[in-house]
Order: C-alpha cells, then sequence, then structure tokens
C-alpha cells in the first residue's frame, strides 16, 4: 500500500536460472527512498498479486536497471504487464553516459556510492539469506530514486527529456513481456 502512494518505486529481482527452463525468482527488491527498502521473499510468498498491481498501476514510476529481463520475470510471476517504466540503463544514454552502463559505474559517477557486487552469483533461492545477501539486495534498489532525479535532471539540461520519455514509453507495450520459446 505504501509503495503504490509513493510516486516512484525502484525494483530488482535476484534470481536462479541454472538447470531451469524459466529463471526460478528468489528475491524482489522494492526501494522507495534511500532510507526504506524492503525484500519480498519469492521463495515464501505465493501470492504476489499486491506487486502485480504496483507493475501495472501507471500512476506509479517502477525505476529499475536494465530492465528487460527483471520486468519479463515479474510479469511472469505476477500476471500483470508493466507500466511506467524508468529504466536508468537506457536514460544514462540520454544523460550524456553509456547507455551500457553498469549499475555499479552508474552509482559511482552519478551518486558516488560504491557498490559491492560480491553477492551477485549467489544462491538466491537457499534459505536463510546471510546478512551479506540481504545487505547486498537492498543496496541495488536504495539509491535508484536519486539516480532517477539525477539522470532526468541531466536529460532535461541537454534537451532530451522528450526523447527519454517517449524510449522509456516502448516498456508499456505488452508485446516485449511475452513468454518465448529459450530454445529459438
Amino acid at each position: 500500500e505504501r509503495a503504490m502512494h509513493a510516486g516512484c518505486v525502484a525494483l530488482d529481482t535476484e534470481f536462479v536460472w541454472t538447470r531451469t527452463y524459466y529463471p526460478r525468482l528468489g528475491l524482489v527488491q522494492v526501494g522507495l527512498s534511500g532510507e526504506e527498502c524492503f525484500l519480498v521473499d519469492g521463495i515464501e510468498i505465493r501470492d504476489l498479486s499486491p506487486l502485480g498491481r504496483l507493475l501495472a498501476d501507471p500512476t506509479v514510476v517502477k525505476i529499475l536497471h536494465d530492465a528487460q529481463q527483471d520486468l519479463t520475470i515479474l510479469r511472469r510471476v505476477t500476471g500483470s504487464f508493466p507500466r511506467n517504466v524508468f529504466d536508468t540503463r537506457c536514460a544514462a544514454g540520454f544523460a550524456g553516459l553509456s547507455s551500457f552502463i553498469s549499475l555499479r559505474d552508474l552509482l559511482r559517477e552519478v551518486v558516488e556510492v560504491e557498490l559491492d557486487k560480491t553477492e551477485s552469483r549467489t544462491d538466491w533461492i537457499q534459505r536463510p539469506l546471510s546478512d551479506r545477501q540481504v545487505a547486498y539486495a537492498i543496496e541495488d534498489v536504495r539509491h535508484l530514486p536519486e539516480v532517477r532525479n539525477v539522470l532526468l535532471s541531466r536529460a532535461r539540461q541537454l534537451g532530451l527529456e522528450a526523447w527519454l520519455m517517449e524510449e522509456l514509453g516502448e516498456y508499456d507495450d505488452p508485446g516485449l513481456y511475452e513468454e518465448r520459446d529459450p530454445r529459438m
């Protein structure tokens, strides 16, 4: 409920995709601000429909980095199509940075935060999660609202905000999230 009223919400997923046909969701990170971040257990919580309502709500901006894979996974587990997405990787290209920038490099460049990526290859299905896994997962979303503000400001200064918003509008296309046979 708080996320639905936040205006913008940072999202990320942690999953395992070994010996599985589709990625298996382990965790969804939700960041409302730098001080207010939550972890949703994709293993224990079976009904993710509240997350689906958030994902589909066009009035709430969903902030993700390199959004396509996370959104496809979230679409699959919630049944909801994403609306009003802000992809920080995409936005970086309109803000004078590389459009292929990693989250770690983006955080370092934009908000001077050094992201620890030691848990990136961890087993997100195993429970309980370690304190290091929890801290790592929270850091992936903690700074995204601030990053969004900086990228929007830079794109505006460069006269590219309208183009950025047009590009981000492509994420509202349900066709992006259709299930595809991974063998094709």
